[in-house]
């Protein structure tokens, strides 16, 4: 079972009188994320502690409110999501939502996805709730407008690279900006030295030492930034491999797996089946096929390579607007 499919596994039930419930699910997405849309008069869905026990991935889901009321509890708080506002909820502890009268889109991350981009210090600081009246908000609620509307245009490569940008500018909203701090000098070695990694993470000799000679800086003065950053200089090294071992996975163009190790700087293909399984969950070729298989598997109207989409309903109501 991929990690969308399990991050999915929530009961929603109707909470209203019987044969009165009118509701709207749709649901688009790939291996790497969800995107839906709810509508409902009145529901709950839960994730309870046994449910987060059995699919242990670490799913983050972003609940918007287009209309209505959205009431989420979760790790003894409460939280009244109205109109102009998002909450962001974690899947490894139980949680319970409840739909009044609300029009609501969702989109699932992997928490890894959301981890990486962010410092130790700011991942237990981000926002549950997040303002989506204006600024970066506004414009994370326009781009996921746009790609509910551009769905059917779109591969599943497209679908995630463009999750991948929301992704981005959801982190920066959750934690009011995470750049670097360039004022007290190592800030601006970490972002050089992140800049330069990414670059040149393909190099199977890439390491601290080779990094510092060629931004001119000692070792020690590399280990410190990344120390500051609450990593290492191999660590980053290796999460910039996975990352592009990941990208590439998900590519439709024919990828020959057993090519991926040394393409991607690993010394081997057993080193990166365990560095990509201890990170994703699974082995490269096993998150190939099953990114293969919800990219093949679609319903009428999605051409090979498209998202999976999924509609279901009772009683109708046209989903409002996101914007």
């Amino acid at each position: 079972m991929s990690v969308i499919s399990a991050a999915t596994r929530y009961r929603v039930d109707p909470t209203c009188s019987p044969g009165t419930f009118r509701g709207r699910l749709l649901r688009i997405g790939t291996v790497a994320y969800m995107l839906g849309r709810a509508s409902a008069d009145c529901a709950q869905g839960h994730r309870t502690a046994a449910m987060a026990s059995e699919d242990p991935h670490d799913i983050r889901t972003l609940m918007l409110t287009i209309r209505g009321q959205l009431l989420v509890s979760q790790d003894d708080q409460e939280f009244r999501v109205g109109p102009g506002a998002a909450f962001l909820a974690s899947s490894t502890s139980p949680f319970e939502a409840k739909l009044d009268h609300a029009d609501i889109a969702l989109l699932t991350i992997p928490g890894a996805e959301m981890d990486n981009r962010l410092r130790p210090g700011s991942r237990r600081s981000a926002a549950r709730i997040l303002d989506t009246n204006r600024g970066l908000g506004r414009v994370l609620v326009g781009m996921l407008g746009e790609l509910f509307a551009q769905r059917a245009h779109l591969s599943a490569a497209e679908f995630d690279a463009v999750c991948d940008r929301l992704v981005d500018l959801l982190c920066m909203l959750a934690v009011g900006d995470d750049r670097p701090d360039t004022e007290g000098g190592l800030g601006e070695v970490e972002a050089m030295i992140r800049r330069y990694v990414r670059e040149h993470a393909t190099d199977p000799d890439l390491t601290g030492a080779t990094v510092a000679r060629a931004l001119g800086w000692s070792l020690r003065q590399v280990q410190l930034a990344m120390q500051q950053a609450g990593t290492t200089p191999r660590e980053l090294i290796r999460e910039e491999r996975l990352a592009l071992v990941h990208e590439r996975l998900r590519s439709p163009v024919h990828i020959v797996i057993g090519e991926l190790a040394h393409s991607c700087g690993f010394s081997s293909n057993s080193v990166l089946s365990a560095a990509f399984r201890q990170r994703y969950g699974m082995s490269p070729r096993e998150f190939r096929a099953q990114y293969l298989r919800d990219a093949g598997d679609t319903t009428v109207g999605n051409g090979a390579g498209k998202p999976i989409e999924v509609s279901s309903e009772s009683g109708s109501r046209d989903l409002q607007p996101l914007r």
